[in-house]
């Protein structure tokens, strides 16, 4: 059993840390201008700037009714722009940027809220495994155990995609910390179970 968990606890940590090192870097180092900002600064300000999905909804509804009038405008010509010219001209691309805006915005919220759920019940896993482990039988406890950590690894898991708003940056703050103190329990685990000391593995010889 020993060198079970020997080979969990190193790919455990090794997974945490790479992530945590990850989402520290996307969070606080990761350069996010571009030479090209110049052309769209005042609206990706907007949506940077933006404190909550109220915001970038009193944005948006302008640019909304703006879509809506030029539309009907069109339509009373007889007039339809297809999608691929509509996306590169005002106030069409001002619209849809927003709108991406507000979608990743409640995508990044949802997400916020299944980390601090499932993470907790991954803890639940992790009190109770840690429990049985230690007094009753330790196979059952080391499955919670390992049923905790694929919680705690797989919630904390990389964002890859991303709008530049504070929603990003409140899940990318979560994922850090959460990350964190998964590696704190780890570390934790490993000292309670002795498990990377000789004399642990003496014992169970």
């Amino acid at each position: 059993m020993n060198a079970l968990q020997k080979t969990l606890a190193i790919i455990a940590f090794l997974i945490l840390v790479s992530q945590t090192i990850r989402h520290t870097y996307l969070r606080w180092f990761e350069p996010r201008t571009s030479v090209l900002d110049r052309y769209d600064k005042p609206l990706k300000d907007e949506i940077t700037n933006a404190a909550s999905i109220d915001d970038l909804l009193r944005r948006y509804d302008p640019a909304r009714k703006q879509v809506d009038a030029a539309r009907q405008e069109l339509s009373k010509a007889g007039k339809k722009l297809p999608y691929d010219e509509e996306k590169d001209l005002e106030p069409y691309k001002s619209e849809q940027a927003l709108r991406e805006a507000i979608t990743d915005w409640e995508t990044k919220s949802k997400e916020i809220h299944e980390i601090r759920f499932f993470w907790l019940i991954g803890f639940s896993f992790f009190a109770a495994g840690l429990v049985i482990y230690k007094k009753m039988n330790r196979w059952l406890g080391l499955t919670l155990l390992i049923a905790a950590f694929a919680e705690f690894i797989y919630w904390t898991s990389p964002t890859f995609l991303g709008a530049n708003t504070r929603e990003f940056d409140r899940l990318l703050g979560n994922k850090v910390a959460f990350s964190v103190v998964s590696l704190i329990l780890l570390m934790a685990v490993i000292r309670l179970n002795d498990i990377f000391t000789d004399k642990a593995e003496q014992a169970r010889l």
